[in-house]
């Protein structure tokens, strides 16, 4: 025999048709951007372990003064590391002060993936990087004047070796529109004159199953055994060490159980406004569910009866939410990639573990949760349904409240009477105001951050050196690299050593003959302040040096410490007088052949302004997301309290109370909550901001201070209000039509 009380879904869902319309908005929205997003990073999970094995991606690579011997290189191949040739011209004179970089064919090693066109296959053609081509408008047929020479750009293409396009290793963020790889034929790159050369070797090892810590080791091995062949190293990075290729799969690392939890928090969330509304519910129909107990219903049947409603807007919300997420949602989230990554064409795939868990997965959660309070609810005897009594245990004694006015102390009263339902509307707006600040927000604070930046940027070009030039302009240093244990990161960040003298123009105020000075960048991230020490280990030595904090410089441009210049050049290992640094307020004329890197103001500013552009959309889609998640979060919550209090307005519409009286007592309630819930929220999602960037600089070398302006907080509140009076205006209607015949109706 069918059930009868099935009847009363379609009732129910036609009753509650905005509420459960509102739910099943945002859990479509969390659905479409958790599925999407978790099938583009699989895709892009896949492509990763693809050019690991087809393209031949390196385990490293080593740049040297000039070329090495093969004697020398069957020496490593001996060792287990196979080192290819994998020179390099730089070209840094291209416009806006964007670096190129061209290589030759590549065959044996970093096997290019073709995006779009072909590989060149003449002396005359580019093929150039993919997402460079794309933010700087360049398009197939293009001529590009690199070097003193014209080419036609044949193709766009990603280097395995350069899936995140860092400028310089220690860069805090991608630079996709002043940096660029490129690939010519043999035959074209050997007409380039050798004085523009980078001898880069790229090496492989030839056992596939080495551990990290082996790789780790053999690198420091075959570093050990090119110095003690005279070789000069000017640079050398392990695959874990390049954020070229490192940083896209510590992204994708970071960036999966980020999403996969807040789809969660966000499905949590409407569980629980689920819950309550069922609640709500139960508590109106309390009459009703007693006489059917008395009837002979089972409890599960009725349990059954009422969680239909939530397990149908589950599984439609989480259906609906997959088809948009693979097919609508899906092209912004690749898009996001390829404007940011250099990565070839992403393959999407239906992924049973994905569709588990986005869909399954939030479906059982809210079943659970409405399950569960279901249960407890439906502990009670018949009777105490038929009475309405529905609290377990004594009832609490009333609250004494002050001696306010009428008015103010019914207001008091209802707030504390739906303290639940304002409890969740609290929580709701909370997660709303913070998707908000984050997504207003992130403009300014990296705004702030290039303001930074560029005001402790004292110098406009910095030359790193491959040999001391014979010129007398600029201020001679020495750098060098350590490494330090990052606590929080459960790893070891890079830190550059600058050697600075008494007389330094740019860092006067960061000597200090004794101990060091660090940058406020460094101090901020690690945590060090005046009078700590801090170890550093020499990565080519394996040598560990402490040394005593003097100081703190603000400096925000890169993780820094700063000590006297001979102090650094004797742990170097170099004469005294020696530099491999010089910093300038302008161009100076130093032959490439000296140059490793040059690194400019632009250079570094820019970069910001890139990531800016990758996020706008994304950026946009948090702020419509956060907008609607208020929206309905408001009208949901807000309508409640009203149909609670329903048999309260209208027996005091029945003592003669106005309309307009009424609207005063309890939506002025709801305001009241709204507006305080709105500024007590925002010092908590300050907090969590912080705690945001905290973990955010766990996944980057530099760090990025805490900074909103006032008028960010000033516009949260008001967007808040907005939405809210939006919401309270449908609101006024609800309260206007609750008829007086309901009080006539109840009574006991």
């Amino acid at each position: 025999m069918r059930n009868p009380l099935n009847k009363r879904i379609l009732r129910d869902f036609k009753k509650n048709f905005v509420k459960y319309l509102g739910m099943m908005i945002i859990l479509i929205c969390t659905i479409s951007m958790g599925s999407s997003f978790q099938s583009t990073l699989n895709g892009a999970v896949d492509y990763l372990d693809k050019i690991k094995v087809e393209n031949l991606q390196e385990d490293g690579f080593i740049e040297v003064s000039a070329p090495i011997s093969n004697d020398l290189i069957n020496k490593l191949d001996d060792m287990g590391i196979e080192a290819f040739e994998n020179f390099y011209a730089t070209e840094h004179e291209f416009e806006d002060s964007t670096k190129v970089i061209l290589f030759g064919q590549r065959n044996s090693i970093d096997i290019p993936t073709v995006f779009e066109g072909d590989l060149p296959s003449t002396d005359s053609e580019i093929a150039i990087d993919h997402v460079f081509a794309r933010n700087r408008g360049f398009n197939i047929g293009d001529t590009i004047n690199l070097i003193g020479k014209d080419y036609v750009i044949c193709g766009t293409v990603s280097l395995p070796d350069y899936s995140a396009l860092f400028m310089n290793n220690t860069d805090l963020v991608m630079n996709t529109k002043h940096f660029c790889v490129s690939v010519l034929t043999d035959e074209a790159f050997d007409e380039i004159s050798e004085d523009s050369y980078t001898y880069r070797y790229s090496y492989r090892y030839t056992d596939r199953n080495l551990k990290d810590s082996v790789k780790e080791d053999k690198a420091l091995e075959a570093y050990k055994e090119l110095l003690a062949n005279g070789v000069t190293v000017k640079n050398m990075l392990t695959r874990s060490q390049n954020q070229s290729i490192s940083f896209l799969e510590m992204d994708i690392g970071a960036d999966g159980p980020f999403m996969t939890v807040f789809v969660y928090i966000l499905v949590a969330m409407i569980a629980f406004i689920f819950s309550i509304l069922t609640a709500n519910t139960i508590e109106s129909e309390s009459v009703i569910i007693g006489t059917l107990r008395s009837m002979g219903y089972k409890k599960w049947e009725i349990i059954w009866h009422y969680l239909q409603p939530t397990l149908i807007v589950s599984v439609v919300g989480s259906l609906v939410g997959n088809l948009i997420g693979y097919t609508v949602m899906i092209g912004p989230f690749l898009d996001l990639y390829y404007s940011s990554y250099s990565i070839g064409p992403i393959e999407i795939k239906f992924d049973v573990p994905t569709f588990l868990l986005t869909t399954i997965l939030p479906v059982v959660i809210m079943v659970c949760i409405n399950l569960i309070m279901l249960a407890r609810k439906l502990t009670l005897s018949p009777l105490k349904f038929l009475r309405r009594e529905l609290k377990k245990g004594k009832n609490r004694r009333y609250i004494k409240l002050p001696n306010f006015s009428f008015m103010n102390r019914f207001r008091l009263r209802v707030i504390i009477q739906n303290r639940g339902s304002y409890l969740m509307l609290f929580l709701g707006l909370f997660l709303a105001s913070f998707l908000l600040m984050f997504g207003i927000g992130l403009d300014p604070l990296l705004d702030h951050y290039t303001e930074d930046i560029n005001d402790s940027l004292a110098y406009d070009y910095q030359y790193i050196l491959k040999a001391e030039p014979d010129i007398d302009e600029g201020e001679k240093l020495v750098i060098y690299e350590m490494e330090t244990w990052f606590e929080l990161g459960q790893k070891n960040v890079s830190i550059s050593l600058f050697g600075i003298d008494k007389d330094s123009t740019y860092f006067k105020d960061a000597y200090t003959k004794e101990n060091v000075a660090v940058s406020s960048a460094l101090a901020d991230k690690l945590g060090y302040e005046e009078g700590d020490t801090i170890t550093l280990t020499d990565k080519s030595t394996d040598k560990e040096h402490t040394f005593t904090i003097n100081k703190v410089y603000p400096y925000g441009a890169t993780m820094t410490i700063f000590l006297d210049r001979e102090t650094l050049a004797q742990i170097a290992d170099l004469d005294k007088d020696a530099f491999n640094c010089i910093l300038s307020d302008k161009k100076l004329d130093i032959e490439d052949a000296y140059v490793a890197k040059l690194i400019t103001r632009s250079d570094m500013l820019g970069a910001i302004d890139q990531m800016l552009d990758s996020f706008s959309s994304v950026i946009l889609f948090i702020n419509v997301f956060s907008v609607i998640v208020y929206m309905v979060v408001l009208y949901i919550m807000t309508k409640i309290v009203i149909e609670k209090n329903a048999l309260s307005i209208s027996y005091m519409k029945v003592f003669g109370y106005k309309a307009k009286e009424i609207r005063k007592l309890y939506l002025t309630a709801t305001t009241i909550v709204v507006v305080v819930s709105l500024i007590v929220c925002i010092p908590l999602e300050i907090w969590l901001f912080k705690q945001t960037l905290v973990i955010l600089s766990m996944l980057m070398d530099g760090y990025v201070a805490f900074y909103l302006p006032g008028w960010v907080y000033a516009d949260i509140i008001v967007i808040g209000i907005v939405a809210y009076l939006a919401i309270n205006a449908l609101h006024i209607k609800s309260v206007d039509k609750i008829p007086m015949t309901d009080a006539l109706k109840n009574r006991e």
